[in-house]
């Protein structure tokens, strides 16, 4: 069961890789995992910076739109041109950083359990066991790092440009940093 669920999905990893739909970035990553026996990868996102539109009286999880997500480091010329899609109208603005994040599918739970304990290890301090079903455990693999910061509410930028600039520069930092606690948890995977 679980060796016929990881054909499965390595046959979709390579339709996304021929549609470009895969983070180049996490390539390593991923062929490191899903080369192991007890493992396979189910998603993945290099991690991003980005601006994201929250409309006024609509849901926002069907209505809010990206007027920019960079999952290169984002310079201020992104971050302008995106802010000069906005809405008149929006209810917020948010300039978001999110970390990278993996999805693995374990064999059992032992095996989640050591992939876990290695993610953690490695600085990935917010990785945690998602589901156990009869067929795979998934560990998600993510860091603490984060940002989620309203610039804007009600049609109205509350912020300067110095201060969307800072947010951009600490967002960058922090995506730098979760990068590099992925790349650790790859040395240790590479070192069993």
């Amino acid at each position: 069961m679980f060796q016929e669920d990881k054909e499965k999905a390595m046959k979709r990893l390579r339709e996304a890789l021929e549609k470009d739909l895969v983070d180049r970035g996490i390539l390593y990553l991923l062929h490191r995992i899903n080369e192991m026996e007890d493992y396979y990868t189910t998603s993945s996102c290099i991690g991003r910076c980005g601006l994201i539109e929250f409309p006024r009286g609509r849901n926002p999880k069907v209505h809010s739109r990206w007027l920019g997500k960079w999952h290169h480091y984002g310079d201020e010329r992104d971050l302008f041109k995106a802010l000069e899609r906005r809405s008149e109208d929006f209810e917020m603005l948010v300039f978001v950083m999110n970390s990278p994040i993996l999805h693995v599918a374990s064999r059992d739970i032992p095996a989640a359990k050591r992939l876990l304990d290695t993610a953690i290890h490695s600085g990935l301090k917010a990785s945690s066991i998602k589901s156990i079903t009869d067929r795979r455990v998934v560990v998600e693999i993510v860091s603490t790092y984060k940002i989620d910061a309203p610039v804007g509410i009600d049609g109205n930028i509350l912020v300067d440009e110095d201060y969307l600039k800072t947010l951009l520069k600490v967002g960058n930092t922090k995506l730098k940093k979760s990068r590099a606690l992925l790349h650790r948890f790859y040395k240790e995977l590479e070192s069993r």
